[in-house]
């Protein structure tokens, strides 16, 4: 669900965003839309963009796999 909210946000994969802005990110994507909406965006980017789709859900799940893992750790 984590890695959703990164996709769907606004925040470009071309810039070097330090773990804090990922985890801000997230988190602001989350209280905006809900879980079930976030899902439903990224479905549809799969649907219509399949070619920026995937690089850019790996690029969300890297990202939040690094910023996440100390929150996660604790």
């Amino acid at each position: 669900m984590l890695s959703m909210a990164l996709f769907v946000s606004d925040a470009s994969a071309r810039g070097d965003l330090d773990d804090a802005t990922i985890r801000d990110t997230v988190h602001r994507t989350l209280d905006q839309l809900g879980p079930d909406e976030c899902y439903a965006r990224a479905a549809e980017v799969f649907g219509d963009r399949p070619e920026v789709a995937l690089p850019r859900i790996q690029w969300a799940r890297e990202r939040c796999a690094r910023a996440m893992a100390p929150v996660l750790a604790a």
